[in-house]
């Protein structure tokens, strides 16, 4: 295999690893963020995380599973007393996975909720990410026209005198 091949197959990987990292980058950084809700309450529709207390983990045990720390999903509505969701996921205490739901309506009195976040969309995440991925691309572009580095074989030195050996 000749010399050239085998250092376009590197740059091809290298190529290819970049692609990938770039394309995962913006899921990785994502452009929303959790805020917590301090006064009021979020509009209906809102996607929200609720903690659970003590008390809550113990009394909805029997309809969310034991353990439950926070339950997430879209707000249906909201009482003086009582949040109603539509649970998309329910983290766990003594289980590092989350428990996936189907949208199904739970009922969460608001004397177990230990706090409320909103995801709200985050403009400066976003152009964090829209920034770091146009330089990404440029530098990708420069790259794939550029390569690496120069070719070893093209590599000349002179010697003192300006010759060129």
């Amino acid at each position: 295999m000749s010399e050239t091949l085998v250092r376009r197959r590197a740059r091809a990987g290298q190529l290819r690893a970049f692609t990938a990292t770039l394309l995962l980058l913006p899921s990785a950084t994502g452009c929303y963020t959790n805020v917590p809700v301090w006064e009021g309450t979020p509009a209906p529709q809102s996607d929200v995380t609720v903690g659970l207390t003590d008390r809550g983990r113990t009394r909805l045990a029997a309809q969310i599973g034991p353990g439950a720390r926070h339950v997430t999903g879209r707000l249906v509505s909201s009482t003086d007393s009582a949040y109603v969701l539509r649970v998309t996921t329910v983290d766990y205490i003594n289980n590092s996975s989350t428990g996936t739901w189907s949208g199904e309506e739970v009922a969460l009195p608001r004397d177990l909720v230990s706090g409320v976040t909103e995801r709200r969309f985050s403009r400066g995440r976003t152009w964090l990410t829209v920034g770091v991925t146009v330089a990404a691309l440029a530098l990708a572009t420069t790259i794939v026209i550029k390569g690496f580095g120069a070719d070893p074989g093209t590599n000349k030195t002179t010697d003192g005198g300006g010759q060129q050996q």
